[in-house]
């Protein structure tokens, strides 16, 4: 079991640091596109939707592990006035209910994916690229966000000795 912990800790660093790759490489397209646009005079074909498509890898990618850290937005003023063990158990509620939509997004999500590959749907653009290219990444993001929701679940369950802090930020 620890040797899986430690491995899906090491995909979600691997998306976290994939995540922040790809916000600089959509940071240097854009300004490129705008070299090109205001000093060159030239435009160039498929930016914004590569951007865009590149928008979603990022957010996806980069998901589960800002939930693993808790960087991402938390309502504080309700945890704070709550007492410890409600706040707890609003954490658990909370984790439990993030798992469960994000496994209907990856069944969807997947069926989507898998329904776009087979019919060869492409986006119609500049660059015509295949649908799935932007679907995948949304199931997979989410299968990982959902094992990250259920690990903080269980974690915040286990954890009784130390009521006022999250539990998750050691693991």
């Amino acid at each position: 079991m620890v040797f899986l912990s430690r491995l899906f800790d090491r995909i979600l660093l691997a998306g976290g640091i994939l995540s922040g790759c790809v916000l600089i490489i959509i940071m240097l397209m854009v300004t490129v596109k705008v070299i090109f646009r205001y000093v060159l005079h030239e435009g160039l074909i498929g930016v914004d939707l590569l951007t865009g498509t590149l928008l979603v890898y990022m957010t996806f990618l980069g998901a589960a592990w800002v939930l693993k850290h808790d960087k991402h937005v938390v309502l504080d003023v309700i945890l704070n006035q709550a007492s410890p063990n409600c706040a707890r158990w609003m954490r658990i509620t909370n984790s439990l209910l993030g798992a469960a939509i994000c496994l209907v997004v990856v069944v969807f999500g997947t069926w989507e994916s898998i329904n776009s590959f087979q019919r060869g749907i492409l986006i119609p653009a500049e660059i015509e690229i295949p649908r799935v290219v932007n679907l995948w990444i949304i199931p997979a993001g989410c299968l990982l966000l959902c094992c990250q929701f259920l690990r903080r679940a269980r974690s915040n369950y286990l954890s009784e000795s130390n009521l006022t802090n999250d539990p998750t930020e050691d693991t």
